[in-house]
């Protein structure tokens, strides 16, 4: 335990929105808050509308005996980020004004933020070894060549916006059963699943054209990584620990609806322990060898990030797997929700999905190693390989 002179306050930037409390991700923030005390920190939620600028910062929430109550925001020491947009000017501008004067440095943010899906690909692409993980792709421009595309991808063209999240506006084309007939098929931006049919290609091009305009979208060969009909990922979470160094908390299987193109959880799908998954899939042989890489290629990806986009606290990492075992990145995620460890039932594992985010907060401030996240940057600590601690993936 810590003096409570050393108390610390930790602001949670969540999106605000209707209800009570008036503001998302209310299980994270409330378990951060239950268990701050412990690190001698007192966190403090603040709703940002990212559509308002100038958007005044008023009130906060903490909680208390049970209750989210409304306070005044006090000087801050530490931000934690959790809104999926970019903060409006406005709100960086205040929150820096709130900042503590004690340090010696202006800005005072637990993670940087990743940029979008194709500028991420770009940065682990450059490594051999994560080369071979990841599907080809292909950033959208005006013209759209799917055709050609669809030649050499035959199972079909799988599409995403660069800045999406939980599935939503992602899509798969393909060829019909019936001659001159392409399919579409996928979520639209409320999560609902949609089916169209189109019988001549200038059809498809003008709807394709449609999407790219109201949306920047990344393409891939579609993959079939599913099991008896239903998709299904496999989430690793990275995190850093209490003394600053990247650790595999565990992992966990997503498996869609049967019929569904993705496995999110939002989308309808379901959270199972991943090892028990795999073996039913797999078998002992493979499911070892595609544990063991994945864990050696989850080693590789925070201290690549962290060169090019500054320090980062964790990372979501979605893998597949194909028919034959062969392992694939599909995406990197730098703030995750814990909903899966939740879902599959290992109480110790989803238990560090929360604390371990505090261990860290705490690291920051007595390591006095905070800084401008926003710039790349060589931390005490932060290797991924020297500071790697795999877990026993036990049920998960």
């Amino acid at each position: 335990m810590f003096p409570s002179s050393q108390t610390k306050t930790l602001a949670i930037l969540v999106r605000a929105t209707e209800g009570s409390p008036p503001f998302t991700d209310e299980l994270f923030c409330r378990r951060l808050s239950v268990g701050s005390m412990r690190y001698a920190l007192q966190v403090i939620v603040i709703p940002i509308s990212v559509d308002a600028d100038p958007y005044p910062l008023q009130r906060g929430y903490t909680y208390d005996q049970g209750k989210w109550k409304v306070v005044p925001i006090p000087a801050l020491d530490l931000i934690m980020d959790r809104c999926l947009r970019p903060l409006p000017r406005s709100v960086r501008q205040q929150i820096e004004k709130k900042l503590s004067a004690n340090g010696a440095y202006k800005h005072r943010y637990w993670s940087a933020s990743l940029p979008g899906k194709w500028e991420v690909h770009r940065v682990l692409s450059r490594n051999a070894e994560l080369r071979a993980r990841l599907a080809p792709t292909t950033r959208i421009g005006l013209h759209i060549p799917w055709e050609t595309w669809l030649e050499h991808w035959p199972m079909g063209l799988f599409f995403k916006p660069l800045s999406g999240t939980h599935g939503k506006n992602t899509f798969r084309l393909s060829r019909g059963t019936i001659p001159s007939t392409w399919i579409v098929e996928g979520r639209n931006a409320n999560n609902e699943h949609f089916y169209l049919t189109f019988n001549n290609t200038q059809a498809v091009s003008s709807w394709l054209e449609l999407q790219q305009s109201e949306r920047k979208m990344i393409v891939q060969p579609y993959l079939d990584l599913s099991h008896h009909g239903r998709a299904f990922d496999i989430r690793a979470l990275m995190q850093k620990n209490g003394q600053g160094r990247w650790t595999l908390t565990g992992c966990m299987v997503r498996e869609g609806p049967e019929g569904s193109l993705t496995s999110n959880l939002h989308g309808g799908g379901r959270a199972y322990p991943a090892e028990a998954y795999l073996l039913q899939r797999y078998g002992t042989v493979r499911t070892e060898a595609l544990l063991e890489s994945l864990q050696q290629t989850a080693a590789l990806i925070p201290t690549l990030l962290e060169s090019r986009f500054g320090r980062l606290a964790e990372l979501g990492l979605d893998f597949g797997a194909d028919a034959e075992g062969q392992l694939w990145l599909i995406e990197v995620n730098s703030k995750p929700g814990r909903t899966s460890f939740a879902e599959a039932g290992d109480r110790r594992m989803h238990a560090l999905t929360y604390t371990r985010p505090l261990a860290y907060a705490r690291y920051l401030l007595q390591q006095h190693v905070l800084t401008d996240v926003i710039r790349p940057m060589k931390m005490p600590n932060t290797s991924s390989k020297a500071g790697l601690k795999p877990i026993p993936i036990h049920g998960g």
